[in-house]
């Protein structure tokens, strides 16, 4: 949880009076995405509100979609008050951008950057502004200026009344939270690598996965195949003390490829399939395979972990902006082949990941429809 706790002004007076920080003194960090947001959010201890460039600029053509597209956002929120008196270490809150940044991606579903602080503790940054020098592809769903088709938010700041409680911390469990905000970080390093390292950024996704999947518990029927059932039965029939060491086995068997494979079965509902991006229809993942694609998603994982098999060039999102494969790959390694016929492209598992991520959010009282009159999606 982010500790930001609102003030009322006759505390800051008494803080800045005690040397404790002031009101100048709350952290900024500034932000960007390559999609383009508008609107703000505002609470009690935290501002989310737009970066402008400067009038007259060329920095205002960044607000057109584009391969340089690139919004500024500012994130300014109240901490601790701190005594500023010799040998009083002064926290450092810019990670913090980090942690909004992976938040924000979840639910727009777009690339967010960090580019650290602008103000902290009464002291002024330069950021780091490296990724406006980087170009984008402005056709992949993360980077374009429309709202994701799947689990639709309008790109409007205030939209982040939906995931209000994540930066509260309100009324959400550690053993939600804590795995929530690592799989969120997996999923934005996706978004950023997918463009230039896709096998990384794939791994990334399917990272995602083993985390979420890890929060569910599954019965032994459900991890274990039928071939190695009927083993176990025999270990259990036949040898002394079977049934300790079948359980012992049983244990050590629950493979975390059948673990994965069922959270993101379970998390991905009919409305996945109802709400595609991809416009071919032989491009789109289907209920009737999901299973099997997943699957062989994990599949491509191990062979590239295990035997450094690369697969990038077929699942990239700049050369492949389907789901699925179209036919049967030609790679020289049939096996490979099998797998990246069934397997989802980045494209797939982004769609896939963010929306078990969503799910899962939803389904732990983190993330909630909101209630906001006048929210406009255009600038």
């Amino acid at each position: 949880m982010l500790c930001w706790l609102p003030r009322s002004p006759g505390e800051r007076e008494r803080d800045a009076t005690n040397g404790a920080s002031s009101d100048r003194d709350d952290p900024k960090v500034l932000i960007s995405t390559t999609s383009h947001l508008v609107g703000e959010f505002e609470k009690s201890h935290i501002l989310l509100s737009l970066a402008w460039p400067g009038i007259g600029g060329q920095a205002i053509l960044r607000w057109s979609e584009g391969p340089l597209s690139r919004t500024a956002l500012v994130i300014a929120f109240e901490t601790d008050p701190i005594s500023k008196l010799p040998g009083t270490l002064i926290p450092d809150h810019s990670p913090a951008g980090d942690l909004i940044c992976s938040y924000l991606a979840v639910l727009f579903g777009k690339r967010f950057d960090n580019h650290g602080a602008l103000e902290n503790q009464g002291s002024f940054y330069i950021p780091d502004l490296t990724p406006f020098t980087e170009t984008c592809n402005q056709r992949l769903p993360q980077n374009s200026h429309e709202p994701r088709t799947n689990f639709p938010v309008p790109l409007n700041l205030a939209e982040v009344s939906r995931i209000e409680r994540l930066l509260t911390g309100e009324a959400i469990e550690h053993q939600f939270q804590n795995p929530f905000q690592a799989a969120s970080k997996f999923y934005l390093q996706a978004l950023q690598a997918a463009e230039n390292d896709p096998e990384v950024a794939y791994l990334n996704l399917i990272t995602v996965g083993e985390i979420l999947s890890n929060r569910y518990e599954y019965d032994e029927d459900t991890l274990l195949d039928e071939e190695i059932r009927n083993f176990l039965d025999i270990i259990r029939d036949k040898c002394p003390q079977g049934a300790r060491i079948a359980k012992c086995i049983s244990g050590r068997l629950r493979q975390v490829k059948r673990r994965f494979i069922e959270t993101l079965v379970k998390l991905c509902d009919s409305s996945f399939f109802d709400r595609p991006e991809a416009t071919a229809e032989h491009g789109l993942l289907k209920p009737d395979s999901f299973r099997d694609s997943v699957a062989a998603a994990y599949d491509l994982r191990s062979r590239y972990v295990h035997t450094g098999t690369p697969f990038g060039a077929w699942i990239c999102p700049n050369s492949n902006p389907y789901e699925t494969q179209y036919g049967l790959p030609v790679t020289g390694d049939k096996e490979l082949g099998k797998i990246l016929a069934k397997a989802p492209t980045y494209i797939g598992l982004e769609r896939v990941t963010r929306h078990a991520l969503l799910r899962f959010a939803q389904s732990n009282g983190a993330y909630v429809e909101p209630n906001i009159s006048g929210s406009d999606e255009t600038g």
